[in-house]
């Protein structure tokens, strides 16, 4: 228990941190007392904690750094939040209809799986990206979702938001679908489901009734360690101009906009966003080893107590 303790502990440490400093661009947005910092511009590198206006310093462009990363911890970890949830929400739902339509049906969507899992993610996701964010692509969007998204002929809004997030979503629920297969073909034997079957239950009643609650505990595990993912794979995309775009900050553009800064020896323009990056995914990992022994010191314990029983 005692190492359970100290990696939930610090990692929820770690990710209370960069939660908290997200916070801070959606409460000066709400209450207008502040804006994004790409049109902030002061001296241009200033190193860090030398300058009381600036904690952190400036980059090559002016911009202070300690703004740029709260409104880069808010669109980098909203993405990955919002991508890794829907991908384990998909990939389970898709699994458990493969598992329980069976036989041709259950072969051809697995087949589909498979396929997509042929091809490398990284080829994947940098395919989905541009194509999502091509002009030609989002000249064709209905107005609703438009409207929906705020996108006006002066601003795409939070169009560069909903790209990422279905580019990250699109190429991470793969995994999820097919340990969710898994799980219901397993599940489908006990003796419960067997019972609702018997009494008149559809499948579709099955699914909801008994297999997606039993698929949670796994699949908050799975959305908890695909977070880290979803944050390295939006910043790889902000990094190759493929992410949230110049509008929104995010950890991965500012390491793109570092290099410059590192040419003329502004380091700490890179180190901020990269040491963000680190510390986020090593949190998540301590959360979801937090969870992973905590749960299994339940199982063990539960053991113990029944062996206790049976002498």
């Amino acid at each position: 228990m005692k190492s359970w303790n100290s990696n939930l502990t610090a990692g929820a440490s770690i990710l209370t941190i960069f939660a908290a400093l997200s916070l801070g661009p959606v409460v000066m947005a709400t209450t207008h007392l502040g804006h994004p910092p790409l049109t902030d511009l002061n001296l241009t590198n200033i190193a860090p904690f030398t300058n009381s206006e600036h904690i952190l310093g400036t980059d090559a462009m002016g911009r202070d750094l300690f703004s740029m990363l709260a409104w880069g911890a808010l669109g980098s970890l909203s993405v990955a939040l919002v991508a890794s949830f829907t991908s384990v929400f998909v990939g389970n739902l898709f699994g458990s209809l493969s598992a329980l339509l069976g036989g041709f049906v259950d072969n051809i969507m697995m087949r589909l799986v498979d396929c997509l899992l042929a091809i490398p993610p990284v080829i994947l996701l940098l395919t989905l990206s541009t194509f999502l964010t091509a002009p030609e692509f989002t000249a064709k969007l209905p107005l609703f979702l438009c409207s929906l998204l705020s996108v006006s002929a002066s601003s795409d809004g939070l169009l560069p938001l909903f790209t990422v997030t279905v580019a990250i979503a699109a190429t991470t629920w793969l995994e999820s679908a097919r340990v969710a297969r898994s799980r219901v073909l397993s599940i489908k034997t006990e003796e419960y489901c067997t019972a609702a079957l018997a009494l008149g239950d559809s499948n579709l009643q099955l699914l909801r009734r008994h297999l997606l609650p039993a698929l949670v505990t796994t699949a908050v595990v799975e959305a908890t360690l695909l977070v880290s993912d979803a944050i390295i794979m939006e910043s790889g995309l902000s990094f190759l101009g493929l992410g949230l775009g110049p509008q929104t900050p995010s950890w991965g553009s500012m390491l793109r906009d570092a290099q410059v800064s590192l040419i003329q020896g502004n380091w700490w323009g890179a180190l901020a966003p990269g040491l963000a990056i680190v510390l986020t995914v090593i949190s998540i990992h301590l959360i979801g080893q937090g969870f992973l022994e905590l749960r299994s010191a339940k199982v063990h314990g539960h053991i113990h107590g029944v062996g206790l029983k049976a002498r």
